[in-house]
C-alpha cells in the first residue's frame, strides 16, 4: 500500500511539473504584450482554477485506487479463507482415510487372531477329548488290573478262612504264595499309579544328591540279580565313561528303581526260563553323539517294552520314567524294543 501511494505521488508530481511548464509557455505566448503586473494577475487566476480541477481529478484518481485496493484486499482475504478451508478439508479427509485404513487393518488382524484362536481351541478340544478317552481307557484297564489280583486275594483268603479243614499244608503253601504274588502285583500297581499322579501334578518330592551314573547302573543290575535270587542271566553292561566323569544330580533311589524296572519285569524271567537261554537285555552308557555334557543310556531289548499296550503296569512305568527323566532335563524315547534316554551331567 505504501509503495502504491509513493508511486502515485511521484506520478502526480511529475504530471504537475509537466503541466506547470506547459501552462507557463502557454500563458507567456498569450499575454506576451501585457505589462508584467497584468501577466502575474492572469497567472494567479489561471493557476487557482487549474488547481481546483487538478485536485478534483487527483481526488477521483485516489478514490478509484482505494476502491481497487479494497477490492483486491477482499479478494485476497477470500482466497486465503478458501485456501484455509481447503487445507482443513484435506486434513480431515486424510485423517478419515487413515482411520478407515487402520481400522480395516485392525479388523483384519483381529479376524486372523480369532481364526487362529478358534483353530487352536478346536485342536485343544480334540486333544482334550483324546486325553479324556485315554484316561477313561486307562482307568478301565487299571480298575480291571486292580480287581483281578484283589479278587484273587479276597477269594483265596475267604477259602482259607471258611474251610481250613479241607486244605492240606501243601495247598496252604500254594494259596499263600498266590496271595503273596497277587498282593505284590496289586501293591506295585497302586504305587505306580500314585507315583504317576504325583509326577503329572508336580507334587513328587525328591531326595537330590550327586552320584555316579555308572554306579547307579551297577546298582540296578545288582537289584535285578537279587530279585531273581541270582539265578537270572547276567545283564551285560557296556560302560564307555570314566567313573569320575559321570556325576549327575538326581534322586538316586528313584532313578535306580526306574532303571532296574527297565532291566527286569516278571515277564522277562518267565520267558528266559522257558526258552532256556540267557537274557538278551544289554545296558550301554556313553556320551551323546556330539556332546560332552550329556550322557546317553541305552537299554537294549528292555523287558519294559514287552506287551506294554496289554500290560498296564509296564505302560505306567514307561510314563513314570519319561516324566522323571524329562523333569531333570533329559529325553526319553522307545525304539521298538530298546529304551534310549539321556541325562545331563552336573
Amino acid at each position: 500500500m505504501k509503495r502504491l501511494y509513493l508511486i502515485l505521488a511521484l506520478t502526480i508530481g511529475l504530471m504537475q511539473s509537466v503541466s506547470a511548464i506547459n501552462v507557463v509557455d502557454s500563458l507567456e505566448q498569450t499575454y506576451s504584450n501585457l505589462p508584467l503586473e497584468e501577466k502575474i494577475k492572469h497567472y494567479d487566476n489561471y493557476l487557482s482554477l487549474q488547481s481546483a480541477e487538478e485536485n478534483a481529478f487527483y481526488h477521483e484518481l485516489i478514490n478509484q485506487l482505494n476502491s481497487s485496493f479494497q477490492a483486491k484486499t477482499i479478494q485476497t482475504r477470500y482466497s486465503k479463507t478458501f485456501s484455509l478451508i481447503y487445507s482443513v478439508l484435506i486434513i480431515v479427509l486424510g485423517g478419515l482415510f487413515f482411520f478407515i485404513v487402520t481400522s480395516t487393518l485392525r479388523i483384519m488382524q483381529l479376524y486372523r487372531i480369532e481364526k487362529i484362536n478358534k483353530k487352536r481351541t478346536q485342536e485343544l478340544l480334540a486333544q482334550t477329548e483324546d486325553i479324556n478317552t485315554i484316561k477313561a481307557q486307562f482307568l478301565q484297564d487299571i480298575s480291571y488290573k486292580i480287581r483281578t489280583p484283589l479278587n484273587s486275594v479276597m477269594g483265596l483268603s475267604e477259602v482259607l478262612a471258611n474251610n481250613p479243614e479241607l486244605i492240606d499244608s501243601e495247598d496252604v503253601r500254594l494259596v499263600a504264595e498266590t496271595i503273596q504274588d497277587n498282593s505284590q502285583k496289586l501293591q506295585q500297581l497302586v504305587n505306580a499309579v500314585l507315583d504317576l499322579s504325583r509326577l503329572e501334578s508336580g507334587m513328587m518330592k525328591y531326595n537330590l544328591s550327586d552320584y555316579s551314573l555308572s554306579q547307579i547302573c551297577q546298582d540296578a543290575i545288582s537289584i535285578v540279580r537279587m530279585h531273581g535270587e541270582f539265578s537270572a542271566p547276567e545283564i551285560p553292561f557296556d560302560n564307555k565313561i570314566d567313573t569320575a566323569s559321570d556325576i549327575i544330580h538326581t534322586d538316586v533311589s528313584r532313578l535306580t528303581q526306574i532303571l532296574s524296572e527297565m532291566l527286569d519285569t516278571p515277564s522277562r524271567l518267565g520267558s528266559d526260563e522257558q526258552n532256556g537261554s540267557k537274557s538278551s537285555t544289554r545296558l550301554t552308557l556313553d556320551f551323546c553323539q556330539g556332546s560332552n555334557t550329556t550322557l546317553c543310556i541305552t537299554v537294549k531289548n528292555s523287558p519294559m517294552t514287552l506287551d506294554a499296550e496289554e500290560d498296564s503296569l509296564n505302560s505306567i512305568r514307561q510314563k513314570i520314567a519319561q516324566l522323571f527323566i524329562e523333569h531333570f532335563g533329559g529325553t526319553f524315547s522307545i525304539q521298538t524294543k530298546d529304551i534310549v534316554f539321556t541325562y545331563p551331567l552336573k
